[in-house]
């Protein structure tokens, strides 16, 4: 029997750190003025999101939008199927749900 081969290890995902240090190396913009922007994008999008806007598109990138959750009311009696252990549910309340798209130009670019 043939050994499988060995998988490449897993590329980390870029930290916040690197992310600043790179945009930084490539605009040639000084570390303190690239956090300043992202906080400030940050902030936008935030601020955008919480005023009642679906959507927020940074262009070409991706887009944010907010889903509205409905609550649910407990007090239902449910039957586990694995095990046949009887549960009740409990309340969970309403609330937001934040969703992340890539935008299309950004789909295209990645095929």
């Amino acid at each position: 029997m043939a050994k499988a081969p060995a998988k490449a290890p897993a590329k980390k995902a870029m930290t916040k750190s690197g992310m600043i240090t790179s945009l930084s190396e490539s605009t040639e913009m000084s570390k303190a003025d690239v956090v300043k922007l992202v906080d400030a994008l940050t902030d936008l999008i935030e601020t955008e999101l919480k005023k009642g806007a679906k959507q927020f598109t940074l262009p070409g990138i991706v887009r944010f939008g907010v889903k509205h959750v409905k609550a649910v009311k407990g007090g239902v009696k449910k039957v586990m199927p694995a095990t046949g252990l009887e549960y009740t549910t409990k309340d969970k309340p309403a609330y937001s749900k934040v969703t992340v798209r890539p935008a299309k130009s950004l789909k295209d670019a990645l095929k």
